[in-house]
């Protein structure tokens, strides 16, 4: 890894433009002192944007990053000492979690940044703390864009909600612990349904298959479990979740996007 950039975290935000390069993975973390009695989470961390030429390409929360990082590549940095040290590290891959070949490709005169926002990382919280950004080197060729967004659900109530997200590609949807709202999911992908059970199977299933030793609560659904990254070629998706108690499910999902030689200009 490189280190590419590193800032206060009491600063409440940052902002890196990228240098043109080729990179594999990309590797946050942040870390620090945490004030006498108190304990830093990850939910504190923030939210991390990685934008190209005005494009969100990344657009989640720190947490959702750290859980996805261990469901597909093993053990993840957490830790955290109340009053004492705290560590988080998260992962932003250059393709999908299980492509090792296609790389983060930042042209000359590619505008491509990252925005990372952190504003529970105040004085009250921490005594100091810094975020530094690292890349990974890596010589290849970008067949894609790998983008992970989020795409929350609101229900006021018990209640079977339905709709759909008009992204193209989806590879995989997440749902941060869907048990604890949802008692069953239907998932479709250009009207062609992929999953139809109740959320605690769907959770057992995500955790074998993704090779747990021990139980996550990050659901995640994958439409190309085969490894072939085309499976994920479609027009749009289609959830409907019975809810048995109001709130908000965090949901999200990673989708493929083609790069055309328009978008390297």
């Amino acid at each position: 890894m490189r280190q590419l950039w590193t800032d206060n975290l009491i600063n409440g935000q940052t902002t890196y433009k990228l240098e043109p390069g080729q990179f594999g993975n990309f590797l946050i973390r942040y870390s620090g002192i945490a004030q006498a009695g108190k304990t830093v989470a990850l939910t504190d961390c923030g939210n991390v944007v990685f934008n190209i030429k005005g494009e969100s390409k990344i657009n989640v929360d720190v947490e959702l990053l750290s859980q996805a990082a261990n469901l597909y590549g093993g053990y993840i940095e957490v830790s955290s000492v109340a009053g004492g040290a705290f560590a988080f590290s998260i992962v932003i891959p250059g393709g999908y979690w299980y492509d090792k070949k296609n790389v983060w490709n930042i042209l000359d005169g590619l505008r491509a940044f990252f925005q990372l926002t952190y504003g529970n990382m105040n004085a009250a919280l921490i005594v100091s703390g810094t975020v530094v950004i690292y890349g990974k080197p890596q010589a290849g060729i970008q067949s894609y864009y790998h983008k992970i967004l989020s795409n929350p659900i609101v229900a006021s109530g018990a209640a079977t909600l339905t709709n759909s997200i008009s992204e193209q590609n989806i590879i995989a949807l997440y749902v941060k612990d869907p048990t604890a709202l949802t008692d069953s999911l239907q998932i479709t992908k250009d009207k062609i349904l992929h999953f139809d059970g109740d959320t605690v199977s769907e959770l057992v299933w995500s955790n074998w298959i993704h090779n747990l030793e021990s139980a996550s609560t990050l659901l995640a659904l994958e439409f190309a479990e085969s490894g072939n990254i085309m499976e994920a070629n479609s027009l749009s998706l289609g959830w409907q979740y019975h809810f048995t108690a109001g709130g908000t499910l965090e949901q999200y999902y990673s989708s493929i996007q083609y790069v055309t030689a328009a978008m390297l200009k």
